[in-house]
């Protein structure tokens, strides 16, 4: 009998409810996500809480026909295999007859995949009934077609027991000839009652349609293209897909912005979103670029295009990783709590060529200071352990209980210098080398490409990489950040040598990745269709969304801050001037002895005379900004993504105020109405009065100096429209201070 496991917080708007059994459970304990009494510790609970509603969002296997698409979007290096292992699992449980894992664009990965998903099932640990999996690599034989159909025959055999029938676990290759081995070899079987499961590992790669721009400039309808008018792997992975009656395709990814940002009628276009939640020992962008900013290290830029001489940060970088690895050989020795591995990445360019040289320098280095440590030349020795001396010092305050000098630089650091192997990780002398890691405690890698989306470094402690940000697309930069990983247990070991704008790029990187999740958390646990989000996000102008080619549609960019917002277009519907005069003025009402007439040169004319209130910002966003529409296309966009700003910078200051002004206006009742006329576009022309006089003594700043230059400030005009029947319309100027400013992206 399955063991029944609490799902704790689940959600009650599920069409279905799954059964966790004994796939799932025993996969988490052998994991070691069991307490002593046999129960789920915390973590193993997190992991399967989030794979179950994930399993909610997918189809009920007891319905006919199912055809979703859905994205669970982690973090670089958090757990993402295993949340898609467990919910493997969990589709064999719930008697999912197939599970397709579309795994990497390279061999090397593909075996990976294969091997953690074996491992992790405990595929070569059981025989006979108690063997739940037929597992198949890259499957195009008639030998792989006649296990395919004898595994679907026994589940079609009503006589013959689920509990004895085996799930068929597919991984393939993301390549357009073993995709379309695939599909022609499952085309020949019926699929009819077949309910199956599509995960596309690294999602983002590959896969998407890379000819989605083309498509757009050639005026191609997105509805209309054809297979010739889409790219290879695309059109292989909605071929497979076609031929399944019943089936879920989940994305997985830690850079999803070419998901989420392709045409919403995009046939890989996600309807479904799934948060996951990284364990208490992960570290990730947040803790190194915030939290602690400390162990990032600047390579100058000057000193990257010197290729004649190692550069000085990477002698700095190779103390660091040589006394990490010192002391962790000490630890390991007293059996004290360590790290299996210790290893140091060199990327410094996608080159082979630069590899290359990186990779003979620290041979070099590696050689001269073996050499140093154990010869007998004490003043040469002195100069080098007094170089050691400074970088101990600097980790000495991040490392407690770090070993005493003395001791790390005795015989330990001559052996961490000396049986530390250095690898080139590239194809240069032909298929890539593939690490054992158990092989050696400490390695140092130098590589590039061969090293960024889904390699896994072991034990990563310090990181050099003087590569730039290229053209600066996010999940490309991201995904290069192998530092990110579950290290808390020895993060005081690890620094990151980058150079000052790849800082920079990381550091809007974390704020744009953090401002993506916050968006999608309402749809996560709503179970919200993807089509009602709004496309857009902050990204900072040095950095790109995505590669250009796999959108379809264009995007705009907006900057606020130290700047004003105005509405251009108050007039563009009588009904909406109406709806929004009503709503200025019943957010002013109940505050209109909040304002006084402010201050200025007694000269001033009427015109020039305003009112001023101090007004908690969450109300004015609540009350006013929140109930006033604009629908003009050059409005409508950038006053949502401004709503937006000032809605997460309330909730993140929640006593934060704002200053209100009333334009021209002695009271609510006595407010003049000023007279603007309309351009050639059919928008206000020029909404701001100027400064009076121009030249000499100042009797009036203008309007756009009505503001507190540290607080957001809303103008709210009265206009009468110069030459129209529009009257009494309500439109608004908008002061973002620099404390508040962001960059905005979203699609058109």
């Amino acid at each position: 009998m399955a063991e029944i496991i609490e799902i704790q917080n689940s959600d009650n708007n599920s069409e279905w409810t799954p059964f966790v059994g004994d796939e799932t459970t025993g996969l988490l304990r052998s994991k070691g996500f069991a307490n002593t009494d046999g129960s789920l510790n915390e973590g193993g609970q997190r992991v399967l809480d989030e794979a179950y509603r994930i399993m909610q969002v997918c189809g009920d296997p007891n319905e006919p026909a199912n055809n979703d698409t859905g994205i669970v979007i982690g973090y670089v290096q958090s757990g993402k295999t295993l949340s898609f292992t467990t919910l493997t699992a969990l589709a064999r449980d719930n008697n999912y007859r197939i599970v397709i894992i579309i795994a990497g664009t390279t061999t090397p990965l593909v075996n990976q995949s294969t091997e953690r998903v074996k491992k992790d099932l405990r595929v070569n640990d059981r025989y006979g009934f108690e063997q739940k999996w037929t597992q198949i690599k890259n499957p195009r034989t008639q030998e792989d077609f006649d296990i395919i159909t004898g595994a679907l025959d026994q589940w079609a055999d009503q006589t013959f027991p689920n509990d004895r029938c085996r799930t068929i676990l597919i991984t393939v290759m993301k390549n357009g000839s073993h995709l379309r081995n695939l599909t022609d070899l499952l085309s020949g079987i019926d699929l009819s009652g077949v309910p199956t499961l599509i995960i596309d590992d690294e999602s983002d790669q590959a896969s998407l349609n890379t000819r989605a721009r083309w498509a757009a400039r050639q005026g191609i309808d997105i509805e209309a293209l054809t297979e010739n008018q889409v790219s290879t792997i695309y059109r292989r992975i909605t071929g497979l897909r076609n031929i399944f009656p019943h089936h879920t395709f989940l994305q997985y990814t830690a850079t999803p912005q070419a998901n989420l940002f392709i045409n919403i009628v995009d046939r890989l276009s996600p309807n479904f979103i799934k948060l996951l939640t990284p364990g208490g020992d992960y570290i990730g962008g947040i803790q190194f670029f915030r939290e602690n900013p400390n162990l990032i290290r600047e390579i100058p830029l000057n000193t990257i295009p010197n290729m004649n001489e190692p550069p000085d940060a990477l002698l700095d970088a190779l103390r660091y990783f040589y006394l990490g690895v010192a002391a962790g050989m000490i630890l390991e020795a007293y059996k004290l709590p360590g790290q299996h591995n210790r290893s140091m990445l060199i990327h410094p360019s996608r080159l082979q060529g630069d590899h290359t040289t990186f990779y003979g320098w620290v041979n070099t280095i590696k050689e001269s200071w073996r050499r140093l440590l154990s010869g007998d030349d004490e003043d040469e020795k002195s100069d080098l352990l007094n170089a050691f001396r400074i970088t101990y010092n600097d980790l000495q305050m991040t490392v407690p209980d770090l070993p005493s000098f003395d001791i790390l630089t005795g015989n330990d650091l001559i052996h961490a210098i000396q049986y530390t192997p250095i690898v080139e990780v590239n194809s240069r002398r032909g298929a890539t080398p593939q690490i054992n890691w158990q092989d050696y405690y400490s390695w140092i890698l130098v590589g590039g490409q061969s090293m960024d989306r889904g390699f896994t470094i072991e034990g990563l402690t310090v990181t050099y990489m003087p590569r730039n940000i290229g053209v600066g697309n996010v999940d490309t930069i991201q995904q290069r950040a192998r530092f990110f990983g579950y290290k808390r247990s020895y993060l005081g070991y690890c620094r990151v040598f980058l150079d000052q704008v790849t800082i920079d790029a990381y550091t809007y990187i974390v704020e744009h990745e953090e401002d993506v999740r916050n968006r999608l958390v309402d749809f996560d646990i709503n179970n919200k269709h993807l089509n009602d989000w709004d496309r857009e996000a902050v990204l900072d102008q040095i950095l790109n969304l995505t590669r250009a080619n796999i959108l379809y549609d264009d995007l705009d960019r907006d900057q606020f801050g130290n700047d004003w917002f105005r509405i251009n277009a108050p007039h563009d519907t009588e009904e909406h001037i109406a709806t929004n005069r009503n709503a200025v003025f019943e957010f002013l009402e109940p505050k209109s002895e909040l304002f006084l007439q402010d201050e200025g040169h007694i000269n001033r004319t009427e015109d020039q005379k305003h009112l001023v209130a101090t007004i908690p910002m969450k109300d004015c966003l609540e009350h006013l900004l929140n109930k006033l529409k604009f629908t003009r296309e050059s409005d409508s966009a950038r006053y949502s993504s401004l709503r937006g700003i000032i809605k997460r910078y309330s909730e993140e200051n929640p006593n934060g105020n704002c200053k209100v002004y009333l334009m021209s206006a002695d009271s609510l009742i006595d407010w003049k109405r000023r007279i603007r006329r309309l351009n050639s576009h059919d928008e206000i022309q020029q909404l701001f009065q100027g400064r009076n006089p121009r030249t000499g003594e100042v009797i009036y700043p203008g309007d756009s100096e009505i503001k507190d230059e540290n607080v957001l400030t809303i103008q709210i005009h009265m206009l009468n429209i110069r030459d129209t029947e529009y009257t009494d319309v309500s439109t608004l100027a908008i002061w973002v201070p620099e404390s508040m400013s962001q960059d905005i992206i979203r699609q058109v």
